[in-house]
């Protein structure tokens, strides 16, 4: 059997190019790049260079990096340890964030400090003008998503930050980036402190992570020890999952055309505006809509019984974030006022380069099929 895999933002088949990157590795890149032996410091040299890679994908103006172990661990240190600690500290969060950004907010509220969340709109998009409008002068740091893990919408966070900073310069701009990098290129990026990346989602391995950080902006290690990624992330370096990152943006750079998805994506919607009561929970204008992620409400229809049916024919969907699948509720639901119905009924499908247009429509086809019968069956 076929099988067609659509559920790229969760994560993302290795590149087989990354079978070479393995193999020098395996050969002459092995060595702790602490060490102080010459063999080990080209391995430094090594990692210094993907850092380079990296900032200049992400367009970086007077940025560093540093490597976590994930987008998780990135949000976490930025929003846990990147801001100045004073007296009546307050955060500023987007009301649809990923639960690592959410939930580290809601840690430092439950510790006593202030936090606004902003609402988004049904798509999941923020007003800038919404976010600027809750920085105050006691501001430490303000967090909004560039692309929705759920949704695919798209915040204009040049411009939120800007806003930001013309509001309050001494508040600090994180904008979580995991589904954006090396997809949606940002022009100016000098109102941006943090930005943090993941590489399983750009057809990395698992395992590493990556804060972009402007020089001289306040940040503490949140992992201590050895020292390591110049005092900000303690443990011995994730070689392999750093030079296999790097080629990768090298690969997104070089040879992924940035408009295929968004052919993908128009196939896809266009076939399925042939079923009958589908809500496009997605922004359906481009400017607020990334390419390669389309949430989709199939009206009637159980949306994980959707996603059985499908796997059955071996078309891998999601009803949203694998880190929240499991938790039996939609916290993303709730934060865009979705109504039951749209809700029980939401589906995530999301793109790679690597999909054709073929596979979309017949995944499409393949929910109107299913949607067809599982209505018959759900009105019974």
């Amino acid at each position: 059997m076929r099988e067609i895999y659509l559920d790229n933002a969760a994560t993302t088949r290795p590149l087989a190019e990354l079978k070479e990157v393995y193999a020098a590795y395996a050969e002459e890149a092995w060595q702790n790049p602490s060490a102080l032996y010459a063999c080990a410091t080209r391995v430094q040299k090594q990692i210094d260079g993907a850092k380079e890679t990296l900032l200049h994908a992400f367009g970086g103006q007077g940025h560093k990096c540093f490597f976590t172990s994930c987008g998780s661990e990135s949000a976490n240190t930025v929003i846990l340890r990147g801001a100045k600690q004073k007296k009546n500290m307050h955060y500023v969060c987007a009301g649809a964030e990923h639960p690592c950004v959410e939930e580290s907010f809601k840690f430092l509220q439950s510790v006593g400090c202030g936090v606004t969340f902003v609402q988004t709109n049904k798509n999941g998009v923020v007003s800038p003008e919404a976010v600027a409008g809750a920085v105050n002068e006691n501001t430490a740091l303000v967090s909004v998503m560039h692309v929705n893990n759920e949704t695919g919408a798209k915040n204009d966070v040049e411009r939120i930050a800007a806003l930001v900073k013309a509001r309050n310069p001494q508040a600090l701009f994180h904008a979580d980036g995991v589904q954006a990098f090396c997809r949606e290129h940002l022009q100016n990026t000098s109102n941006i402190d943090y930005y943090t990346v993941s590489a399983h989602k750009l057809h990395a391995h698992k395992g590493t992570g990556a804060v972009f950080y402007k020089d001289h902006t306040p940040i503490k290690p949140y992992i201590l020890g050895g020292g390591q990624e110049n005092g900000l992330r303690s443990g011995t370096q994730n070689t392999l999952g750093i030079l296999s990152f790097a080629a990768a943006a090298e690969y997104f750079e070089k040879r992924v055309d940035p408009g295929y998805m968004r052919i993908l994506r128009d196939a896809f919607l266009n076939e399925c505006s042939n079923i009958p009561d589908v809500a496009v929970l997605s922004p359906e204008n481009e400017e607020d809509a990334c390419a390669h992620i389309v949430n989709i409400s199939v009206l009637g229809v159980n949306g994980e019984t959707l996603l059985h049916t499908l796997e059955a024919a071996g078309i891998y969907i999601s009803t949203g974030s694998a880190c929240s699948s499991k938790k039996g509720k939609s916290r993303i639901a709730a934060a865009l006022g979705l109504s039951q119905e749209e809700a029980a009924g939401a589906v995530r499908i999301s793109f790679s380069p690597f999909n054709t247009k073929e596979e979309v429509c017949v995944a499409a086809r393949e929910i109107a099929k299913n949607t067809a019968v599982l209505r018959k069956f759900m009105r019974k």
